[in-house]
Order: C-alpha cells, then structure tokens, then sequence
C-alpha cells in the first residue's frame, strides 16, 4: 500500500499520457471518418460567352467534375490518375533552349491552369416528339448509335431530363425489336428500339428517325453518364444520325478551346460557315478497320522542326482515328519511343520524374521553382502523296497533372492510334463527309 500511495503520482500521469498518445488519436480518426461527406462543388459560374451554339441555343461541353456539371454535388473530382485511367477503357475498346520552334508558359497564366478543363464531353440539346421533349444528350464521334433513358427504364434511369415515352411516338409502328449498345469500358444500355421525329435547330426536323430507348443503363464509370439523357451517335454506318438525315447532315463542327472558355458546335450548313471564316487545313479521311469511326493518314510527326522519320509498319500505317470521346492521344510503341525521346532532349533542362508504373504518362516535369515553361513545337503530317502540315496550339501536347506536375499528353498503344482532344484544342474540327475530309481550322471570327 505505501507504494501505492508513492507512486500514485505517476500512475497518474502515465494514464494521462496514454489518453493523449493513443486514446485521442484513434477517437479523432474514428470521428472524423464517420463524419466524412462528399463536399459540394464550388458555385457553377457559367461563361457570358456565346458558349456552344446550335442554332439560337447555346450548348455545354461538360466536365464530369466542373461545378456546372449535372452530378457536380453529388461527385468528387478524381485524381488525374483515375480520370486518364477511365480514358484508358475507351482506348482498349478501340483497339530549355529558345528557337521559333518552341512555346513558353509564365505558370502565373490563368489559362495554363485550367489546362485540363476541357476533357469532358460536348452535350447538345435536342428534342423528340410532337410536341417536342428536349433532351441533353453527349455527343461522340466513336460511336453510331443514338438512345434516351426510357420511361419503362428500370436501372440507370436517373436523368437531368424526363424520361422519352415511347407510347407518344409520332411513327406509324414505331419498333419493339431489343436495343443494345455495349461501349469498350463495359458501359451499355438495353431496351427497345424506338422512334419519332427528331429536332435539332442547325437541321430542322428528321421524321421517323430510329434510336434506342434505353431500359437498362449502367456507366462503368460509376458517373450515371454524366446525367444525360443519353448519347446522339455521330460516328459513320446505318441509323447514325448522318445515314437518318441525308443530306443535311453530311458536315459537323466543333471547337476546343484552348483553356477554360467555352467552345461551339454546329451541323449542316452552319458548320460550313462557321469553318468558312477560319484559316483550314484539310486532311483526306482514310478507310479504317472499325467502319463506325473517322481515319485519317497520319505519316511522320516533328518535334522542334525535325522530323522522327520513323520507319512506318503496317501496324502504323492503317491510318489514325479522330475522336472526341479520347483525351490524349495514343501513338504505335514504336513511333511513340522516338517521340517521346525527342521531346525529353528538347526539355533536358526541366526535372524529368521518375515514372510510377501505375500511371498511364511517362514523361513529366517537376514545376517546382520553375517560372518559364518551355515546350517544343509539334508538328502532326498527314497524307501520302500531298503532306499537309498541322502545328499543334501551344496547349496542345500537356496534361497539367497538378499544379507543380506536367506530362506530356502522349501514350503508347499496341492497337489502334487515336488522335485525343488534348491534341484539337486551339482547333475547329470540320467533319465534311461528303467531301471526305477532315478540316483542321484556326483565327476563326466568333460564333
């Protein structure tokens, strides 16, 4: 008992000290994870620009992580590691020196830091039915196929707009047959096919025009496709929106703008005049294996005026697809290795990170202390037998993964090359079918 009474002083204090070192600590995490909630994203500031324009409508390109975006409250922004890894699923489903060939960033550029502002997709308002029913529906190049959530929907059914009732078709025997539509990263939707007239103010009205009225919707993603309605399919082949339109959707164009500020889209006749008023390269539209998507031949690529003159396979020479839906671009492996060599020799005199083997880019650069950032020019060259020569903007090769972390936005593929939309910014891209070419136009006047 004397003991005790001894060493109850430091009994004591050993207790406290145990509460304070290894009570507190477990209470408060245990506490704070408990509590935790997806916080809301900041206020949704829409440009006072034009922004996307059909007809008098303006349209949205929507990030699926900006504060404007339709899940914007309810989704936290994902590492850029997640957002190029979710890219990845579309690509497999496809298969310091000074010269005037070089680009500089002052990193206190607002521009520079939104550079990845502009990877979500575009969505445009159309309507179904008489009277009409508007939908936003996302707009990809990659793909045919045109669908809307369904009032019969079961999963997936959660839109910004109500769902399409197909019992108030305007069609004679509107179609009952099963619709189906699986994308390369496992998304898909299934129900039946449907069909009505559909509005889009640049083409008017398409009478009996056929899409699917999705039942079942599921995005891998986890992203309930952005809340969209559904997808307007712009890719080639039977019940796409050019086959069910003849001739007045033989030509579409959109622009990507170089930062934050919001691009235009516009079909028919109004995408011809928009790319009248820019200065255009035009690039051949080549077959490829997939009849859905866009080729065009691309030969060599420049990197600080010279060429990689790289040996050109097969493999590398079934022409590249344009697309909207990718973000960056993907090269052969073989071709991909001298490019990214010249690039690092450009940059030699920035800090080259180690490459993490979980990341999809390979090339990046510490920003850390750096003021002025200066890039290579690159230069894509399309076509066999008459080389057109297409500088890429001074955006247009850098994904900005944090504030102090730049890579080169280039990956290798061992399947099908693909033109991302990192690699369009600065750029109205003019779809002319009936033409069969793809036009690359700058200095455009303003829609």
């Amino acid at each position: 008992m004397a003991w005790m009474y001894t060493h109850t002083l430091t009994i004591c204090l050993f207790l406290v000290m145990y509460y304070l070192i290894v009570i507190m600590p477990i209470l408060g995490e245990t506490l704070t994870h408990s509590h935790s909630q997806v916080e809301p994203k900041s206020n949704c500031h829409r440009s006072s620009s034009p922004g996307l324009v059909i007809g008098p409508h303006r349209l949205e390109r929507v990030s699926r992580f900006e504060p404007c975006s339709p899940n914007a409250n309810r989704t936290e922004t994902p590492p850029s590691r997640k957002l190029l890894n979710r890219n990845q699923a579309r690509v497999h489903s496809i298969n310091k020196k000074q010269n005037r060939h070089s680009y500089s960033y002052r990193l206190s550029d607002n521009g520079y830091d939104a550079i990845n502002s502009d990877y979500g997709p575009f969505t445009v308002k159309i309507s179904l039915g008489t009277p009409p029913q508007d939908y936003n529906l996302i707009v990809d190049t990659g793909s045919r196929w045109t669908w809307v959530r369904c009032q019969s929907c079961t999963e997936g059914c959660t839109s910004s707009d109500p769902p399409y009732d197909p019992s108030k078709s305007s069609c004679q025997g509107t179609l009952r047959n099963p619709f189906h539509v699986t994308y390369g990263d496992n998304s898909f939707t299934r129900g039946i096919w449907g069909c009505d007239t559909l509005n889009i103010d640049d083409l008017g009205n398409i009478a009996n025009f056929q899409f699917g009225c999705g039942q079942v919707n599921f995005d891998h993603d986890g992203e309930n496709f952005v809340n969209a309605a559904g997808f307007l399919g712009l890719g080639k082949g039977d019940f796409s929106l050019a086959s069910q339109s003849g001739t007045s959707m033989q030509m579409f164009s959109y622009f990507v703008p170089e930062n934050s500020d919001n691009g235009d889209l516009h079909f028919g006749d109004k995408a011809g005049a928009k790319s009248n008023t820019c200065s255009n390269q035009f690039v051949p539209l080549v077959q490829g294996d997939d009849q859905e998507k866009y080729y065009i031949d691309l030969v060599d690529i420049s990197v600080d005026g010279n060429k990689l003159n790289v040996p050109w396979t097969e493999s590398t020479s079934r022409g590249i697809i344009i697309d909207s839906g990718t973000v960056i671009t993907r090269l052969p492996e073989e071709v991909y290795t001298v490019f990214r060599d010249a690039f690092r020799q450009f940059m030699s005199s920035y800090t080259l990170l180690e490459q993490d083997p979980l990341e999809l880019l390979d090339t990046c650069y510490s920003l850390v202390g750096v003021e002025q950032f200066l890039l290579p020019e690159i230069k894509f060259h399309f076509g066999q037998e008459s080389t057109i020569d297409v500088t890429l903007s001074k955006r247009g090769a850098i994904w900005k993964k944090s504030d102090i972390i730049s890579c080169l936005a280039f990956a290798a593929t061992d399947n099908n090359s693909i033109i991302g939309i990192v690699q369009q910014r600065g750029f109205n891209v003019l779809y002319d079918l009936d033409g069969g070419r793809i036009g690359f136009g700058t200095n455009c006047a303003a829609s």
